[in-house]
């Protein structure tokens, strides 16, 4: 028996370069990946594909009693 755990899809860079992009799903949530082709493969045992970790932006940290976005004058 199978069961689906996440999906990918084929994007493209800047650059032209394919690559899939996607998530696995875990019990703590969606793990969102990245899969490039490995372009430096020189022997066999090397691997095809290299799995990577794409990380979101996050918003810098908030310091105590600055500002947020909403309260800069422009």
């Amino acid at each position: 028996m199978s069961r689906k755990i996440g999906a990918l899809w084929v994007r493209e860079t800047q650059e032209g370069k394919k690559f899939m992009s996607g998530l696995i799903e875990t019990l703590n949530g969606d793990v969102q990946i990245a899969v490039f082709k490995n372009d430096k493969k020189e022997k066999e045992n090397q691997p095809d594909y290299n799995i990577v970790l794409s990380e979101r932006s996050k918003p810098a940290p908030q310091v105590e009693g600055a500002p947020g976005p909403e309260e800069i004058p422009f």
